[in-house]
């Protein structure tokens, strides 16, 4: 019988962030877009943020799988750092229809911090009551990233060299991101 798994993990990016390419800075881009084609080929799903040059990474999935994933992002190096915060027996998946769902919600995330008395995003410095907070907040936000168009705008963002666009590029991404977000929020709210 299958055992799940749920963990959640931080740790500090080694590479300097840049500036934001549909929203999403590049580099996160890049491994958001690989998590998802490792993730659905291995069973695992699990949501992502970044903020402050720190990720904040659910996981979950089989065991073996979480586990073997866990190994590999230890030998990562555009990370370092990492720390386990959370290892436990899940019955069902929380995610179930995100191979990796990516968040970004700074405003929402700024106010948590704010209300919980942090200046920044850092995980490190979080108690258990923020860490549940933030996986709440993970948990009930949307990502923009999900839809199959959006996603290959992803794939084309994580592919510019050096992480950078020119400014007609991004507005251009940034304009078919926002169409795409509200047509499909449209079409939900007609269903």
């Amino acid at each position: 019988m299958q055992t799940l798994i749920q963990i959640i993990y931080i740790s500090r990016s080694t590479f300097t962030p840049s500036g934001l390419t549909m929203g999403i800075e590049p580099n996160v881009a890049r491994i958001l877009s690989k998590s998802r084609l490792n993730n659905r080929r291995d069973g695992l799903v699990g949501v992502l943020y970044f903020g402050d040059g720190c990720f904040f990474q659910c996981l979950e999935g089989d065991e073996t799988a979480v586990n073997a994933l866990y190994a590999r992002l230890q030998l990562d190096t555009r990370h370092k750092d990492i720390k386990l915060l959370s290892r436990k027996t899940i019955s069902t998946l929380s995610y179930s229809d995100w191979a990796m769902k990516f968040v970004p919600i700074e405003k929402d995330m700024n106010r948590l911090l704010k209300e919980g008395g942090y200046k920044t995003f850092d995980p490190y410095q979080f108690d258990d009551q923020m860490i549940g907070k933030t996986m709440a907040l993970l948990q009930a936000s949307t990502d923009p990233t999900a839809g199959s168009d959006l996603t290959e705008l992803i794939q084309r963002a994580a592919n510019v060299p050096g992480g950078k666009t020119s400014n007609s590029h991004g507005i251009i991404f940034a304009v078919i991101a926002a169409v795409i977000v509200i047509g499909a929020l449209v079409l939900f709210k007609l269903k």
